[in-house]
């Protein structure tokens, strides 16, 4: 699997190469450190399944960069990287055509599982993002992807998916990263009551863990504040 790395410090390449590698052995990591190199890399590598781009590049602006990308390889996935974001760049980003979002900051499990879900079909969207600001590709957007790259997002909501009103006040928790503990102070709990809530959350979002159940709801597109 060849995956091209844009980003113009030495360091994120090397951890991106990694935590890659981690990811599966099979990983080519192909690398470019501006826009002329990923334009280089593009044109003269095939095969190429999944571009990381960098937001600030030395030669050009990688979210115009991007908007020309998605144009000319429409069914290359394009996850935009950064160490700085907010709502406004993460929206602006999906709209022009990324297939994701991801902050440098990520741990490592929630990287490797927002590229599966990329590679799957999926976009991923920053959970602190999307639980202020609920982002969706505009229709304008979502056509000019071949369907290899169609996304299926659909604004969802936690009671659609069987969740009773409790199991919905403990699943805005789980987005918010909060512990069993910490959830049985807030809604006055038993921690085994928490726990069997925190079950049926997972087994409605088909997760195995927490992790999956973040990736699982951005995939998604949930909204938990106050939808049933």
């Amino acid at each position: 699997m060849k995956i091209l790395a844009a980003d113009d410090h030495a360091l994120i390449r090397e951890g991106l190469r990694a935590i890659l590698k981690g990811f599966s052995e099979e990983v080519d990591l192909l690398e470019a450190w501006d826009g002329a190199s990923v334009e280089k890399q593009l044109a003269t590598n095939s095969g190429i399944e999944l571009l990381l781009l960098d937001v600030h590049l030395p030669d050009c602006d990688g979210m115009d960069l991007l908007s020309s990308l998605v144009i000319r390889y429409p069914t290359l996935p394009i996850v935009m990287i950064s160490a700085e974001y907010d709502s406004d760049i993460v929206s602006s980003a999906i709209n022009r055509g990324a297939a994701g979002f991801l902050p440098k900051t990520s741990l490592n499990q929630i990287l490797v599982s927002a590229l599966q879900l990329v590679l799957s079909g999926g976009i991923y969207i920053p959970p602190e993002i999307l639980r202020k600001t609920p982002i969706s590709p505009q229709p304008s957007v979502m056509q000019q992807q071949s369907t290899a790259r169609k996304d299926f997002i659909s604004v969802t909501t936690p009671g659609s998916l069987g969740l009773t009103e409790r199991q919905i006040e403990v699943f805005k928790r789980l987005m918010e990263a909060k512990s069993n503990k910490q959830i049985c102070r807030e809604l006055d709990l038993a921690e085994a009551t928490v726990k069997v809530h925190v079950r049926a959350i997972l087994r409605a979002l088909g997760a195995n863990s927490r992790t999956e159940a973040v990736v699982a709801a951005t995939r998604l597109n949930l909204l938990v504040d106050g939808a049933k």
